[in-house]
């Protein structure tokens, strides 16, 4: 199953949540131009939703897919936020094109930045991150290039592939265990590539009529491969917490 598509539209400064990989059927979306005018950035925990913004700097976390619950938020301490994923370990990678830096955020969020990296020899425009339970893919817009940097986070660059020929300005990117879904700006469009990364464009879906500026893009499966989910996680901290038990089929 590939789950459903969590993407964010600076147009109409909208979290979306599209049926699929890719069908036509928009399942919700929430307004959160009063929280913040210009998201950048969204992601899935399994329970709720965490998202970026670049008016304010901060990084959100709404209550589930969507509620207008908007339940925690902190400043980056950067000028341009672009894009937000989480970890099993309740950690939040983020990115920001200026300094053009991968982060890693303790929690959801805490003020600690637990490691980054500076990829501006690779792509000096990065406008998306991830995490696919091993490694951190990432979309840099000033080579339409996808990338595949190494853990949480080596120096390492793993692979790339250019995908200039089909949309030249990428700015979000996920992984859903077999495909890479990423979105672009130039056609307005969500596209999902084959594995990570073949240069075979798998298919595509124009949202140009949803909201004209899609700036990044998440996978619900993408926890599978990450480990269980933030539910799961806090149902086996309360039970222990109480002295009850969990089988392991029950994570």
């Amino acid at each position: 199953m590939a789950g459903n598509t969590p993407w964010v539209g600076d147009g109409d400064n909208k979290l979306y949540l599209q049926s699929g990989q890719f069908s036509a059927t928009m399942k919700t979306s929430v307004a959160v131009g009063t929280v913040d005018a210009n998201p950048t950035g969204i992601a899935w925990d399994g329970t709720n939703s965490p998202w970026c913004g670049f008016e304010s700097d901060k990084l959100y976390l709404q209550s589930g897919q969507f509620s207008g619950t908007l339940k925690t938020s902190r400043g980056t301490g950067t000028t341009s936020p672009r894009a937000v994923s989480n970890t099993a370990a309740l950690h939040s990678p983020w990115c920001d094109d200026s300094p053009n830096k991968i982060y890693l955020q303790s929690g959801q969020f805490s003020a600690t930045v637990k490691t980054s990296v500076n990829i501006n020899a690779i792509d000096s425009t990065i406008y998306g991150c991830s995490w696919d339970g091993t490694n951190t893919p990432w979309v840099g817009s000033q080579s339409d290039k996808l990338y595949l940097q190494s853990g949480q986070f080596s120096a390492t660059l793993k692979t790339s592939v250019s995908v200039t020929g089909v949309d030249t300005e990428p700015n979000g990117i996920s992984w859903d265990q077999a495909n890479t879904p990423w979105s672009g700006t130039t056609d307005n469009k969500l596209y999902l590539q084959s594995g990570q990364f073949s240069g075979t464009l798998k298919t595509s879906l124009t949202v140009t009529g949803v909201d004209g500026n899609p700036q990044d893009i998440d996978n619900t499966t993408r926890l599978a491969a990450a480990g269980p989910s933030t539910a799961q996680i806090m149902a086996v901290r309360s039970l222990t917490a109480t002295g009850g038990m969990i089988g392991r089929q029950d994570i």
